[in-house]
C-alpha cells in the first residue's frame, strides 16, 4: 500500500513572506501544528507552531522565512507508509510519482482554487491564475484581499456544494462549481471548480437575438392582412400565414414542404405559378391565379437573391381580388357620387349666386364662394378677413342663405365699431326692465335672442371693447347668455360670424384682442381679396351697377368698351363699394348716352391719392419687350382721349412725326 491512501491535505499554506505572528494565530485558530511554506508552486520549508511561538516573543516583527525548516524530508506517493512513520513530524510533505508536487491539477483545463479554513489561498492551478489574472504570489494570501466577492468563505461555514454558480471577472464570465473540504469529518477549507464561458454566453446571447427575431418575423408574417408565402430555392414551399389558407381556401398541407408546381400539374391551379417564374426569371413577377377552390387572388413573387447572386428564396405575397374587386366598385361609386356632388354644388353655386344677385367671375371668388357654401351646411363659426368694401357682409348673407338656418331664423347683424362701448353691450344682449337708469320698462331683446336659430354677423369685430369680449367668450362656450340686469341664464341657437378688416392676429399681439376668442372666431377663416387682384370682376361688376342705376334712375347708357382699361388700371383702394359710387356717379353726370372713357379717367382722377401707380406690374419681362407695350398702351391712350395727333403728341412729348412714325409701327389710327 501506498503512502497516498494514508495522506490528507494540508489545512494551511503559508508564503514565507508573510509576517510569523499572522500565520501562528491562523495556526492556534485551525488547530494546526506545522505547515508547509510554498513559493512558485513548490514547498521550499516547513513552519512549526512550537519554533514559532518562540521566535515570536523575542521578535515580534519576524517573517514566516525567519523561522521555517529549510531542510526536511519529502515522501512520494508510493512510498511506503513505514518509511514516513519513522519520524515524528506531524506534517509530510509527498510529492507524485514523478517528483511534481500537484502535476496533475496543473494539467486540468478547468480553473481550480482552494481555500482553508480560515478563508487563506492554498490552491491556485495555472488555468486558474490565467483566467482570474493573478499569479501564484496570490497562495498564502486572503482570497477576499483578491476577490473580495467570493463566496468560498460562506462554502467553508455552511457545507453546502453550489453548482453552476456564474459571476463576472476581468471583463470574463465564468461559471463555478464549489464544494467544501471535508477531512476527518471537518471540513477544512473550500474547492472552486471553474469554467470561462464568455464566448459560449455570446454565441447564447446571439442564439437569442436570432430566436426573438424569428418570433418577431413569424409575428409580422402571421399578422399580414395579404397572404405571405416562402418558397426555397428549388419552389418548395417553407411556411405560410393564415391569411394564405383563408384566401385561397388551402390549408399548409398544401404548401409547405411541396413543390408548389404541383399545384398546377395537378389541377389545383388554372395557371402556372408565379412563385416558380419568379425563381427561373429572377424577377419580380404579377399575375392573377384561379383556384379549384373558386377564389380568385392577386399574386405578386419577389425573389431574394444570396452573396453569389442566385435565387435563394421567394416571398409570395397574396391578395383577394374578390376583395379587391368589391374595393374597386365602392371607390367607382365613390367617385361617381362625388362628381354628383360636384356637379350639383357647381350647379348649385351659380344658383345661389344669382338669387343673391352676387356678381363674381374670377377663379378666385368662385373658389370662396364654394368653400362659404360648404362651410354653410354646418355651424362651424365663421371669420371672414378683408379691407372695407370687398363685400364680406355679402359673403355672410351668402353662408347664411345656403344653410337650413335661413328657413327658420334670421340674418342679424351688428357693426361692433359703431355702436358707443357704453351702448353696445345692451344692444348685444338687451336687459330687464329698470337694469339701468333710463332703462325702459320692458324687456328689451338684445341682438343674440333674435338672431336666436338664425345667424349674427358681429361686423368689425376687432374694434370690440375687452371687457365685451370676455362675455362673447362665454356665449361661444355655453351657448347662453345673460341680460344686463338678468340673473337667470337664456339658452340660444346662433350661428356666429364674425368680420374684420384689421390684422386681427397683430392685434392679439398688441394686447387689444383676446387670444382664446381669436382661437374661438379663427375655426373657418376666410379671406376675401381686394378687387385690384381680382381685376375679372372689375368689368361685370361695372355692367352690373349699370343696370341697376339705368332703371333706378330710367335711363339707357353704356359704358365705352375704351373705359375697361382704365377701371382695371386703377387701385380701387375702396373696393367693390368705391366702384359702386363711381358708377353711379358717372350715370348721374354723364349727359351722352355712352359714358366715354375720357369721362371715366377724369372721374378717377380727380382721386389719385387711390392710385397705388400709374404703371401696374404684375410680372416680370424683359425691359426692351415692356417698353413696346408701354408705349403702344400710351400712344393708343393719346389718340382716344385727345381729337388730333398734335395734341396727343404734345401730351406725350412727342413731336409730330415722331408719333406718326409709331404710331404705324403699331398700326394705331386716329
Amino acid at each position: 500500500m501506498g503512502i497516498q491512501k494514508l495522506v490528507r491535505p494540508s489545512a494551511l499554506v503559508f508564503d514565507p513572506d508573510r509576517p510569523l505572528k499572522e500565520a501562528l494565530e491562523t495556526m492556534i485558530n485551525e488547530d494546526v501544528c506545522s505547515a508547509p511554506v510554498v513559493r512558485n508552486n513548490q514547498i521550499i520549508g516547513l513552519l512549526r507552531l512550537t519554533v514559532g511561538l518562540r521566535r515570536v516573543q523575542s521578535e515580534p516583527e519576524s517573517k514566516v522565512k525567519d523561522v521555517m525548516e529549510s531542510e526536511f524530508t519529502t515522501y512520494r506517493e508510493n512510498d511506503a507508509p513505514e518509511k514516513a512513520l519513522l519520524d515524528y513530524d506531524s506534517w509530510l510533505p509527498v510529492e507524485d510519482s514523478d517528483g511534481n508536487f500537484r502535476s496533475l491539477l496543473e494539467s486540468v483545463p478547468n480553473g481550480i482554487i482552494a481555500i482553508n479554513r480560515a478563508g487563506n489561498i492554498v490552491l491556485l492551478n495555472q488555468e486558474a491564475c490565467r483566467r482570474l489574472g493573478v499569479d501564484r504570489s496570490a497562495i498564502g494570501k486572503h482570497i477576499k484581499e483578491l476577490f473580495p466577492a467570493s463566496r468560498l468563505p460562506e462554502t467553508c461555514e455552511t457545507g453546502d456544494i453550489q453548482y453552476g454558480q456564474k459571476l463576472e471577472t476581468n471583463g470574463r464570465t465564468i461559471i463555478s462549481n464549489r464544494a467544501p473540504i471535508v477531512c476527518n469529518n471537518k471540513i477544512t477549507g473550500a474547492l472552486a471548480v471553474f469554467q470561462d464561458i464568455t464566448e459560449l454566453e455570446k454565441v447564447s446571447s446571439e442564439l437569442a437575438s436570432v430566436q426573438q427575431l424569428n418570433r418577431e418575423l413569424d409575428a409580422i408574417i402571421e399578422s399580414s392582412f395579404d397572404g405571405v408565402m416562402i418558397t426555397d430555392d428549388q419552389g418548395r414551399g417553407i411556411r405560410i400565414n393564415q391569411a394564405l389558407a383563408r384566401l385561397t381556401g388551402l390549408d399548409a398541407t398544401h404548401f409547405e414542404g411541396k413543390l408548389i408546381n404541383n399545384l398546377f400539374e395537378t389541377g389545383i391551379f388554372h395557371h402556372e405559378s408565379v412563385t416558380v417564374r419568379a425563381l427561373q426569371e429572377g424577377r419580380i413577377v404579377t399575375g392573377v391565379q384561379k383556384i379549384i377552390t373558386g377564389k380568385e387572388v392577386l399574386v405578386t413573387g419577389s425573389p431574394i437573391f444570396g452573396s453569389d447572386g442566385k435565387v435563394i428564396r421567394v416571398v409570395t405575397n397574396v391578395r383577394d381580388m374578390t376583395e379587391l374587386n368589391k374595393l374597386n366598385e365602392e371607390l367607382k361609386e365613390s367617385k361617381l357620387l362625388a362628381s354628383r356632388y360636384q356637379t350639383e354644388l357647381s350647379q348649385f353655386i351659380p344658383e345661389r349666386l344669382s338669387k343673391d344677385k352676387i356678381i363674381a367671375k374670377s377663379p378666385g371668388m368662385m373658389e370662396i364662394f364654394n368653400l362659404a357654401v360648404r362651410t354653410a351646411q354646418t355651424d362651424a363659426t365663421v371669420l371672414i378677413l378683408g379691407e372695407s368694401g370687398v363685400g364680406k357682409e355679402v359673403l355672410a348673407r351668402i353662408i347664411h342663405n345656403a344653410s337650413s338656418r335661413a328657413n327658420i331664423g334670421s340674418f342679424v347683424q351688428i357693426n361692433c365699431g359703431a355702436i358707443p362701448e357704453n351702448l353696445l353691450e345692451s344692444e348685444l344682449f338687451g336687459y330687464e326692465p329698470g337694469a339701468f337708469t333710463g332703462a325702459n320698462r320692458e324687456v328689451k331683446l338684445g341682438m343674440f335672442e333674435i338672431a336666436d336659430r338664425g345667424t349674427l354677423l358681429l361686423d368689425e369685430i376687432g374694434d370690440m371693447p375687452t371687457n365685451l369680449q370676455v362675455k362673447l367668450l362665454r356665449v361661444l362656450q355655453e351657448q347662453e347668455i345673460y341680460r344686463i340686469g338678468g340673473t337667470k341664464p337664456i339658452k340660444l341657437d346662433v350661428r356666429i360670424i364674425a368680420a374684420t378688416n384689421q390684422d386681427i392676429w397683430e392685434r392679439v399681439q398688441e394686447g387689444a384682442f383676446r387670444e382664446d376668442l381669436f382661437y374661438r372666431l379663427n375655426v373657418v377663416p376666410i379671406e376675401v381679396p381686394p378687387l385690384r387682384e381680382r381685376k375679372e370682376d372689375i368689368l361685370p361688376l361695372a355692367m352690373h351697377f349699370i343696370q341697376t342705376y339705368n332703371e333706378k334712375y330710367g335711363v339707357k347708357k353704356r359704358l365705352d368698351p375704351n373705359a375697361l382699361p382704365i377701371l382695371e388700371s386703377y387701385s380701387w383702394s375702396g373696393n367693390v363699394r368705391e366702384l359702386q359710387n363711381v358708377m353711379e356717379r358717372l350715370l348721374v353726370i354723364t349727359d351722352d348716352e355712352v359714358i366715354e372713357a375720357r369721362q371715366v379717367r377724369e372721374q378717377l382722377a380727380k382721386f389719385k391719392n387711390k392710385f397705388h401707380s400709374p404703371i401696374m406690374v404684375n410680372e416680370l419681362m424683359p425691359i426692351p419687350e415692356a417698353k413696346e407695350i408701354l408705349e403702344k398702351k400710351l400712344i393708343r391712350m393719346a389718340l382716344d382721349n385727345y381729337p388730333s395727333i398734335r395734341k396727343a403728341a404734345e401730351v406725350l412729348g412727342l413731336d409730330h412725326s415722331n408719333i406718326v412714325r409709331k404710331a404705324a409701327k403699331y398700326g394705331l389710327q386716329k
